[in-house]
């Protein structure tokens, strides 16, 4: 078997006649499995998911299966992780994946093993309606060595069972129906109050259109609402939002039948049925109805005019889906049972201890909102995640070693700093975010100058390192030690034109810097003092420095980190360059 992740909208979009062509060879396949429901819309429950593809071997073969999975990733004091959902999970009543017969024995098994080349630690397998036999295949390739596998609970607390699923299996007419699916009576009933409401002008059953249906949506959700919105608590206003989402989606596709009975102006029963021309099936999906109406029972009524309709109309079944309420079983209902199923890695981590390469912007983005929001040691928890999934990002590297160094842990700071670099050699900031962490790492010792020299030497053009050096030593007004650093350039690479111009740029700030001041006087000296009777600024740090006029390259070095640690990083970094802002893609900018 052949196994593929199609991952984008457009090449899910592409794959509607093999998914549907599966889909009606799959004798356990069910309208929450359709491509219409799934992917039929912007907003399907498949939305934002991606899909396992299975070919059989042959180089021109069609799919034989496919799985549609979501992956969530989720945050906790430990930091992120990762879990696979079934995409239908906690929207749709029926999971699961769809497979030609055929194909199964090695299709199913081949599905899940996909599943073992992504990084999460665990997978929800909810309302999975499949046969002992799939299910078994299914979880075939997940060793109990490495995963425990848990049952979910399924019963709410009022008794009611959402693993069993009631539906009835209709007749080729209504009557026949009748007679072999329901009590004489219920039967009896059902005639009688048919009869009563078709025989009155005061009642009317409606059929919703494309025309009618914001104002019966609204109607239904009311009705809803009335009965259910003290038993649902705060989960109401979600549910109602999953209502509106899923029938204008089912409207979208063509699959919304939407009956309604009347009492003059006065709705008193509404359903949602999605219609599955292909498998013959109705399933009930939500209904609302008016208690206080005083008549015959509108429930009854609208469900076996809806039974009727669907006979009329070749449909071989109709499922009250998830639930055991009991007004399911009067119409002869048998039962189906779903499996609820968590598997989890037993390390309770992500297999392979990292985060899934598809959630890294996601992270990204979360971790920079811990960063600005204060909580350093989420954001370095983050960061750290991110680096361990792409070790070779000198952005993220960069990004890491600023959170560390806020935290005082300089020696992952520095790190971090001297591996971007490696990658990224032409960053000011990191340059200046280095020297700042060793000086501070290190007191301020020579070992913090040796170990930035050794760092230079492992970048091949080192006399570029020179020039950024002095201009960032220009940025701080430390205009005679940026003279010393762009000579030093020089002097690798003699008649670079950058260089000499820089050079040429530093010496002419030299010459129009202010006469030194007399430190006993106050007064200011003459422009025509001689050497000995001089002492700028910049010449004193050099001497608090321990640095002498005729210092290489390697003391240099060690002065321009004495400047860092004099002064701000933070400054420094601001008069070179912009802070960073994040990039659309919810990964921050590139330092430097």
């Amino acid at each position: 078997m052949r196994v593929e992740f199609i991952e984008t909208k457009a090449a899910i979009a592409e794959l509607k006649d093999q998914w549907t062509a599966v889909y009606e060879a799959d004798p356990e396949a069910t309208y929450f499995l359709s491509f219409e429901w799934l992917f039929g819309t912007a907003t399907g429950a498949g939305s934002g998911g991606m899909v396992v593809g299975v070919r059989a071997p042959d180089d021109d073969s069609d799919y034989v299966a496919f799985l549609p999975v979501r992956l969530n990733t989720a945050h906790e004091s430990g930091g992120f992780h990762n879990e696979l959902n079934l995409s239908g999970n906690y929207t749709s009543d029926y999971n699961g994946f769809i497979c030609r017969p055929e194909f199964e024995t090695q299709a199913i098994p081949a599905l899940a093993k996909s599943l073992l080349g992504m990084n999460w630690r665990r997978l929800r397998l909810l309302n999975l309606p499949a046969s002992d036999e799939r299910v078994r295949l299914f979880l075939s390739p997940f060793s109990a060595r490495d995963f425990d596998l848990k049952p979910v609970n399924t019963v709410n607390s009022d008794g009611i069972d959402n693993a069993i699923c009631p539906h009835a299996v209709l007749a080729d007419d209504w009557d026949e129906f009748l007679q072999k699916n329901v009590s004489s009576n219920t039967r009896q009933k059902i005639r009688r109050f048919l009869r009563q409401v078709e025989g009155s002008d005061a009642y009317r059953f409606t059929h919703t259109t494309g025309e009618t249906f914001d104002r019966d949506l609204e109607i239904l959700i009311e009705l809803w609402t009335e009965r259910w919105a003290e038993r649902k608590g705060e989960r109401v206003q979600a549910i109602v939002n999953s209502f509106r989402r899923t029938l204008r989606n089912a409207l979208e596709t063509q699959t919304l039948f939407m009956p309604m009975l009347w009492h003059e102006d006065r709705p008193l029963c509404a359903f949602a049925i999605l219609v599955d021309d292909r498998k013959k099936t109705y399933n009930f999906i939500v209904g609302g109805r008016d208690d206080t109406f005083k008549g015959p029972p509108t429930g009854l009524v609208l469900h076996a005019y809806a039974i009727r309709h669907a006979i009329s109309q070749g449909i071989r079944k109709y499922d009250f889906l998830r639930g055991n309420e009991p007004y399911k079983y009067a119409f002869g209902s048998e039962e189906t049972k779903n499996r609820a199923l968590l598997l989890s890695t037993k390390s309770g981590r992500n297999l392979r201890g990292k985060l899934d390469r598809r959630c890294l912007a996601f992270v990204a983005r979360r971790s920079t909102e811990f960063y600005r929001a204060g909580d350093l040691a989420a954001a370095e928890r983050g960061f750290a995640q991110l680096v361990e999934a792409q070790p070779d990002n000198a952005n993220l590297r960069y990004w890491h070693g600023v959170i560390a160094a806020k935290l005082g842990d300089d020696a992952t700071a520095s790190r971090e700093f001297e591996t971007s670099l490696e990658r990224n050699p032409a960053s000011l900031k990191t340059w200046l975010r280095l020297g700042r962490s060793l000086i501070s790492g290190n007191g301020g010792s020579i070992e913090a100058a040796n170990s930035y020299v050794d760092l230079m030497r492992k970048i091949p053009d080192q006399q570029n390192v020179h020039y950024l050096l002095g201009r960032v030593l220009l940025r701080l007004d430390q205009v005679d030690q940026a003279v010393a650093v762009f000579e030093a350039a020089s002097r690798l690479r003699p008649g670079d034109a950058d260089i000499l111009a820089a050079l040429e740029k530093a010496r002419r700030m030299q010459g129009k810097s202010a006469a030194p001041v007399d430190d006993q006087s106050g007064q200011q000296m003459p422009d025509t003092a001689s050497e000995a009777e001089t002492k700028p600024a910049a010449v004193a740090i050099t001497a608090k420095a321990g640095i002498t006029p005729a210092a290489g390259p390697r003391e240099m070095h060690r002065l321009a980190f004495q400047v860092m640690n004099w002064r701000r990083t933070e400054t420094a970094v601001a008069s070179i360059a912009p802070a960073p802002k994040p990039a659309g893609n919810g990964r921050l900018a590139s330092p430097g």
